[in-house]
């Protein structure tokens, strides 16, 4: 009897970065879905606005979640010398990260301030890390989105080869990622009125990607919704016509040039097609919701904010997770709220996410 093998285990990936505060107030405040992405985005920024001479520092916060819910949550102090020298290890997140891991798994034996076994749950940790950080594709990265032309607009109802081009399951994080594609090298522009939010100053040719990785994502998507939800849904498809129109009487010959409703485009196009496509797979959220979770496993969010004039708000939103329902609140307030905490309504208590 011929011996089973046992396949290898797959290393967690990372589902999104997001970058919490930073002292230098040109580093972007968002997340991301890769670390080459967060990166790449870091890197702009410290180039333009470079870390204080003589050794100090730009403090800048970040958290990572991995696919597997593993969460680490850290600093960064990025001096002079750590923005020279992290081109050569792959950014300045990943270099972070190195030294953190590099540091646990060898130092933590020696950390008197911890338990036994606290030094060994660290040094495991950054066995793990690191292990983690090397199945992430460093920046420049190809992602394997050649299939979607930039050169012209495709036609309604053109579908995609990759399964990678979707928006299901989550509309509204794949609109992120989306944005987050272009966010991480291009410059940045402020929405107009919406407080501090701001989107990628993509090119002419980046929103003929933009557009058409929606449209490709649709073609495919649409008959997973039927058979999903049993209805047809042509005003999605309605909808998302008329802005192709509007965005094609909007795009200019060169492809190089900024396209000039980039915040319409990032800002409500975009995620008003997600919009329609989660109200689509989900329904309208009930505004009072007594259950802790509903029947496709959406639990009801709690999110206090603070808005743009100092005061604090509090929102409430059906979601899966807590990341779709702080996008829910992004697309419903206009902007992005500073958030100061969220908590999920389990058992009819509230507890903080």
């Amino acid at each position: 009897m011929r011996a089973r093998l046992t396949p290898p285990a797959t290393v967690p990936r990372i589902a999104r970065v997001e970058i919490l505060w930073s002292e230098n107030s040109t580093v972007p405040k968002r997340t991301f879905r890769s670390l080459a992405e967060a990166d790449a985005a870091l890197a702009r920024a410290f180039a333009e606005d470079p870390p204080p001479a003589g050794g100090a520092y730009d403090k800048t916060a970040f958290l990572i979640v991995w696919s597997d819910g593993k969460r680490h949550e850290g600093r960064a102090d990025v001096r002079e010398v750590d923005v020279e020298t992290a081109g050569a290890s792959g950014g300045i997140l990943r270099q972070h990260l190195g030294h953190v891991s590099r540091w646990l798994r060898d130092k933590s034996a020696a950390a008197t301030w911890w338990t036994p076994d606290e030094r060994t749950e660290h040094a495991a940790w950054g066995e793990d890390l690191q292990r983690r950080l090397d199945a992430e594709p460093p920046v420049g990265a190809p992602r394997n989105l050649t299939s979607v032309p930039d050169d012209t607009l495709v036609p309604i109802g053109q579908g995609a080869s990759l399964a990678e081009v979707t928006l299901l399951p989550d509309p509204f994080s794949a609109v992120t990622a989306l944005e987050s594609r272009f966010a991480a090298r291009r410059p940045s522009v402020a929405v107009w009125m919406g407080h501090g939010r701001t989107v990628p100053r993509t090119t002419n040719r980046d929103l003929r990607f933009a557009t058409n990785w929606i449209t490709m994502a649709l073609a495919g998507d649409m008959s997973r919704l039927r058979a999903t939800t049993g209805r047809p849904h042509g005003a999605i498809w309605d909808r998302w016509a008329r802005t192709v129109e509007s965005i094609k009487r909007r795009l200019g010959a060169d492809p190089g040039a900024t396209y000039p409703d980039n915040q319409v485009f990032w800002s409500d196009q975009a995620p008003h097609i997600a919009h329609k496509v989660s109200v689509a797979l989900h329904g309208h959220a009930p505004r009072n919701v007594t259950a802790s979770t509903t029947a496709d496993e959406r639990a009801q969010f709690r999110i206090t904010y603070r808005g743009p004039r100092g005061g604090e708000y509090v929102t409430h939103h059906l979601a899966p997770d807590y990341l779709t329902a702080l996008q829910t609140a992004a697309f419903s307030l206009g902007f992005w709220p500073e958030v100061q905490s969220v908590a999920r309504l389990d058992d009819g208590h509230w507890k903080s996410v």
